[in-house]
């Protein structure tokens, strides 16, 4: 009896399964390498061989061995997503942040399920957050080094501002303002603004103490660290009638000297009054002449609501310490507050992914990724264990051959054209569990 072609095609798929390890195998650990890159001597060509090994490699932290394996899997199957999953993890791994953030990217850019994509989001956002404390790790490892190279002169950063105050209440708008302050200055041209977030890992890694901050040498020197020509420094304060004032120095790093100052106070619930007001009297006194647009795009309010922002800034402060579900929480209340606050919804929707990534195992959201990705194209193999083809092919019941001529008419089962070749015979099978092909089998698989 002859098969028909599509049929041999789905045989080869189960039967490649069992030549290359038995069924779909499950998690792998640091214990299974050797065992592992044994099996892969003996199928080196085999992409779950190699996909296997990568994610023991993986598991033991050899990450330029799982680097390796998982690329090696990727030249043999392309669209394996968990493959490539396992290559943005092994990058992480490696510090070669650039090259993970590609990766991921080339997987959203894919346009994966909901849950894939918020996985990888929150993958995205946590190494956002390692990437920045190994900048500045390594910043500090190269001080002397950077302080040699001069900086671009219209390079800014801003310092979070300190409170002298004793209402808790308040104490957030340290990051708050100096949020407030990048985003007014990022709107003027001829400045080039250091990322807030960047700056921050920066000091928490010099685990400086709240009095440093606003000494100018300790500006300076962070300057230098960020590769900022001038940093802005500042301190505020509140008083029993609510009245809130903020005072704000531009220092520069090559000396420490103060270049320009500013100074403004009204009731807290004028705070974008006063913190604007700062930043055009820091401007105004550095010689920089704004445009129109730029004057407008200034005087823009994130929010109307002082307690949204209250909130907002609370989140930063988690977010900046790595906590993701407190950072959550405080943004989606700030964004309930005023549902027009835009990054307040932006920062609650990238927490809540982290949180959602940070509670997930690296080898669950690689298998998410590979179960979203399985198509007829990569049979089963691409999958981290689950797919439309490879349950149907776990749930596949033999049947008689005289239901042969309704299966080849079925228009369900358009599976592309296989190769016979490869499905694997008794006498040259070499994996662990060996397969015997003996007459004709005939299988019906329901696609969902």
């Amino acid at each position: 009896m002859r098969l028909p072609l599509r049929l041999f095609g789905f045989l080869a798929v189960a039967f490649t399964l069992s030549c290359s390890g038995a069924a779909r195998p499950g998690a792998v650990s640091p214990a299974d390498v050797a065992a592992l890159e044994a099996q892969q001597a003996r199928h080196p060509a085999d992409p779950l061989q190699n996909l296997r090994l990568a994610q023991a490699y993986y598991a033991a932290g050899r990450f330029a061995d799982a680097r390796r394996t998982a690329a090696r899997t990727l030249e043999l199957q392309p669209a394996n997503d968990e493959a490539r999953v396992y290559l943005g993890l092994s990058y992480e791994g490696l510090a070669q942040f650039d090259s993970a953030r590609a990766t991921y990217t080339r997987l959203l850019a894919a346009r994966p399920s909901k849950a894939v994509r918020r996985l990888l989001a929150g993958r995205l956002a946590m190494m956002t957050r390692a990437e920045l404390v190994w900048a500045a790790r390594q910043a500090i490892a190269r001080e002397s080094l950077l302080a040699q190279t001069p900086p671009s002169p219209n390079t800014v950063a801003v310092m979070p501002f300190q409170y002298v105050g004793s209402d808790s209440a308040i104490r957030p708008l340290e990051r708050g303002l100096a949020a407030l302050v990048v985003t007014d200055l990022s709107r003027v041209g001829q400045l080039r603004v250091v990322e807030r977030a960047r700056l921050q890992a920066l000091l928490d890694e010099l685990r400086l103490a709240q009095s440093d901050r606003l000494d100018p040498a300790t500006g300076a020197r962070s300057g230098r660290l960020v590769r900022a020509a001038q940093v802005v420094q500042g301190q505020f304060s509140s008083g029993p009638d609510s009245r809130l004032r903020i005072d704000a120095s531009v220092v520069r790093a090559a000396d420490a000297a103060v270049a320009a100052t500013g100074s403004n106070a009204d009731k807290l619930q004028a705070l974008f009054d006063i913190e604007k007001g700062v930043v055009f009297q820091l401007l105004d006194r550095l010689g920089i002449t704004l445009t129109p647009g730029e004057r407008t795009a200034i005087s823009e309010r994130p929010t109307h609501d002082v307690t949204a922002f209250l909130l907002y800034s609370r989140g930063l402060e988690a977010a900046d310490r790595g906590d993701f579900a407190a950072a959550a929480a405080s943004f989606s209340a700030a964004a309930a507050r005023d549902p027009g606050f835009t990054a307040a919804s932006q920062q609650a929707a990238a927490s809540q992914a982290a949180q959602t990534a940070a509670a997930t195992p690296p080898a669950e959201i690689a298998a998410a990724a590979g179960a979203a990705s399985v198509t007829p194209e990569t049979p089963g193999l691409g999958g981290g264990g689950g797919g439309a083809l490879t349950s149907a092919i776990n749930g596949a019941v033999p049947t008689g051959a005289a239901m042969l001529d309704a299966v080849t008419s079925s228009s369900a089962l358009a599976l592309p054209e296989s190769d016979p070749n490869r499905i694997c015979e008794g006498a040259t099978c070499d994996g662990p569990t060996r397969a015997v092909l003996i007459g004709g089998i005939i299988i019906i698989v329901k696609l969902p």
